[in-house]
C-alpha cells in the first residue's frame, strides 16, 4: 500500500519548514530552539517505518528527498542575502536572482541529502540513527566546504558564535567539532516522539547526556573565558577605513578621484577624541583603490605624499600583470604603500569566488548569456597560494581577502607551523547590502579568532569592519553602511591553540567515535519501540 500524495507532499514541507528553521539559528538571529525543532524534525522524518511493501532501496531514496528538501529550506533562508548581489546591475543580472537562488539552495541541498540517504541506509531508528545523522552530517558538511572550490558558510558550528562563552570550544574542537556537537545535542530531542515508553525514556536519557556534554563543553569554554586577558603589541598603532561606498559607484572612472578624497580625508582625520591622526599602519578594504595602484604614478603620488613619515598603507587593489602573448592576468591584491612612493603586492588571492570573480565554465556559459558579477570583462586570476607576510615594525600576518576567511584548513595549514600572529581581512561586502551575509561573514571571522587563537583585523568597505581579540572578543567595530575609522591597537596572539596545533584531526577522532557507535547499533537488532511514531 502506498502513501496518499497529499501525505507525501506535506512531509516535503515539513522538510523545507524543518530546514528553514534551522537556519535561524545561525547568525544573525542565533534562535538555538529553531535549531532543535530543526534537526529533531529532520531524524523524525528519518526514523518513520518504511511504507509496508516498500524496498530498502526505495526507504533510502525516500531518505534523499527528504534530506533535499530540508536543505533547500536551511539554504535559502540561510543565505537569501546572495540574491541582493544581482540588484547591483540589476539591467544585467536581477532576472537570473531567483533562479541562482534556487540553483544554489538546490545544490548545497544535496549535500544534506546524501546525509540523509546515508543515515537512513546504515541505521537502524532510536540511538543508532542519531549518531548516523550526527555523523554524515558532518561528514558532509566538511565535504560542502572541500569539494569543487567549497563553500563552508552556514556550517552547523557556527550557531555557538552566539555565546561569547560557546564560543571558545573553537579552540579545542574547531568549527567542525562543534558541529557535531550541536547536531546531535538538536536532534535528540526526536528519540522522545515515540508511543512506546521504553523507547521514550531512551530518548530522554539519551537527550540529557546531550545536555550534560553540551554543559561539559560550556564549563570548559568558560574557563578559558575568564582568564582572558587584554594583551597589545607595542608600538603597533592601526586606522581601518570604512568608506561605506556603495557597489554600484565603487568601480565608475569619473568618481575615482572622489572615491580617494574619502579615502584620504578619513585617513588624516582627527580620531574620535579630536586628536590629531597618528597610526603606524593605514589598512583600506578590499579593492579600496578601484584602479591599478601600481601603474596609477598620479594617484600613487598623491596618496604617499598623505602618508605621515614612519607610517605604512595596506590596502586592497587590483593589480594587473601583462604577458608576452598580450594578455593580461588580473589580480585580486593585498598591497603595500609607503611614503616614499614604493608601492608593492604582497599578496595574490588565490581562492576565488567562482560566479564573482570568475566565470567556470566560460565558453560555455558565455554562450548562454552568462558573465561574472565583478567588474570587467576579464576574469581574475588566482595567486599563488597562502603566505604570511611580514612587514616593517608589525608582527607578521596572514591575508586573507573577502571570503577566505571562511575556510579553516586553508588558513590552519599555512599558519600551523608559520610565524603568523594575527590576520588580516580586506573584504567588501557593499554587494550584499545591509543584510545577514555581512553579519555571517562577522561571525565567521570571530570563530576563526578563537580556533587559532589568533587576533583579526578585518577592514569592510561598508561593513563590518572589526579589530577581534583571539577570544573572539570584537575590541572596535564600525557598524554596516557606517563611514567612519577604527584606531585600535593590535591584540596579541595566544599561544597555539589545540585546533591550530591538530587542525580537523580533533573532528576526525570525533567522527571515528562516532562511527564506532554507529557500526555497534547498527549490528544490533533495532531498538524497540522507536519506529512506532
Amino acid at each position: 500500500m502506498t502513501r496518499p500524495p497529499a501525505i507525501i507532499w506535506l512531509r516535503l514541507l515539513a522538510a523545507v519548514l524543518f530546514g528553514a528553521a534551522a537556519a535561524l539559528a545561525q547568525a544573525p538571529w542565533y534562535l538555538w530552539p529553531f535549531m532543535v525543532f530543526g534537526f529533531s524534525g529532520l531524524l523524525w522524518l528519518l526514523q518513520r517505518p518504511a511504507d509496508p511493501g516498500q524496498t530498502s532501496g526505495r526507504a533510502t531514496g525516500r531518505a534523499f528527498v527528504h534530506g533535499w528538501a530540508f536543505g533547500i529550506g536551511y539554504f535559502l533562508v540561510g543565505l537569501h542575502w546572495v540574491g541582493h548581489a544581482f540588484l547591483v546591475d540589476a539591467a544585467r543580472f536581477a532576472w537570473m536572482m531567483p533562479f541562482a537562488l534556487f540553483a544554489l539552495a538546490a545544490g548545497l541541498g544535496l549535500f544534506p541529502a546524501l546525509a540523509a540517504a546515508l543515515t537512513r541506509r546504515f541505521s537502524h531508528p532510536g540511538l543508532g540513527r542519531l549518531f548516523a545523522l550526527t555523523l554524515f552530517w558532518g561528514l558532509t558538511e566538511w565535504l560542502r566546504g572541500s569539494l569543487l572550490t567549497g563553500f563552508p558558510w552556514l556550517s552547523s558550528g557556527y550557531v555557538w558564535v552566539g555565546s561569547n562563552i560557546g564560543l571558545q570550544a573553537a579552540a579545542y574542537l574547531g568549527a567542525s567539532g562543534l558541529g557535531l556537537l550541536a547536531v546531535l545535542a538538536a536532534a535528540a530531542p526526536a528519540l522522545i516522539l515515540t508511543r512506546n515508553p521504553r523507547a521514550r525514556r531512551q530518548g530522554l536519557a539519551v537527550s540529557a547526556t546531550a545536555i550534560a556534554l553540551v554543559g561539559l563543553t560550556l564549563f570548559l569554554s568558560l574557563l578559558r573565558w575568564q582568564g582572558a586577558e587584554d594583551v597589545y603589541h607595542p608600538g603597533v598603532r592601526l586606522r581601518l577605513v570604512q568608506a561605506g561606498i556603495a557597489q554600484a559607484d565603487k568601480w565608475r572612472p569619473d568618481l575615482r578621484d572622489q572615491h580617494l578624497a574619502l579615502y584620504l580625508r578619513l585617513s588624516l582625520g582627527p580620531d574620535k577624541a579630536g586628536q590629531p591622526a597618528e597610526f603606524s599602519h593605514l589598512i583600506w578594504p578590499e579593492t579600496a583603490t578601484p584602479f591599478f595602484l601600481e601603474r596609477d604614478h598620479r594617484r600613487r603620488s598623491i596618496i604617499a605624499q598623505a602618508l605621515p613619515r614612519r607610517s605604512l598603507l595596506i590596502t586592497g587593489s587590483p593589480r594587473g600583470v601583462d604577458l608576452p602573448d598580450r594578455r593580461r592576468e588580473l589580480y585580486n591584491s593585498v598591497m603595500t604603500l609607503a611614503p616614499d612612493g614604493v608601492a608593492k603586492a604582497v599578496y595574490d588571492k588565490y581562492h576565488l569566488v567562482p560566479f564573482g570573480e570568475y566565470l567556470p565554465f566560460r565558453k560555455v556559459l558565455a554562450r548562454l548569456g552568462l558573465d561574472k558579477l565583478a567588474h570587467g570583462a576579464v576574469d581574475f586570476s588566482s595567486g599563488a597560494g597562502p603566505r604570511v607576510v611580514a612587514l616593517p615594525n608589525l608582527p607578521p600576518f596572514r591575508p586573507l581577502i573577502c571570503y577566505e576567511i571562511i575556510f579553516p584548513r586553508e588558513i590552519s595549514v599555512s599558519t600551523g607551523d608559520s610565524k603568523a600572529e594575527w590576520l588580516l581581512n580586506l573584504t567588501n561586502d557593499a554587494w550584499f547590502g545591509d543584510n545577514f551575509g555581512p553579519q555571517q561573514h562577522l561571525a565567521i571571522a570571530r570563530i576563526r579568532a578563537v580556533e587559532l587563537g589568533l587576533p583579526v583585523v578585518r577592514a569592510a568597505n561598508t561593513g563590518i569592519s572589526a579589530v577581534i581579540d583571539p577570544f573572539g572578543r570584537i575590541t572596535s567595530q564600525l557598524p554596516m553602511a557606517a563611514v567612519g575609522i577604527i584606531d585600535s591597537k593590535l591584540p596579541a596572539a595566544l599561544p597555539k591553540t589545540l585546533y591550530r596545533r591538530f587542525g580537523d584531526g580533533i573532528f576526525a577522532l570525533l567522527c571515528l567515535l562516532l562511527a564506532g557507535l554507529v557500526i555497534q547499533r547498527h549490528r544490533r537488532q533495532p531498538d524497540p519501540g522507536h519506529g512506532e511514531l
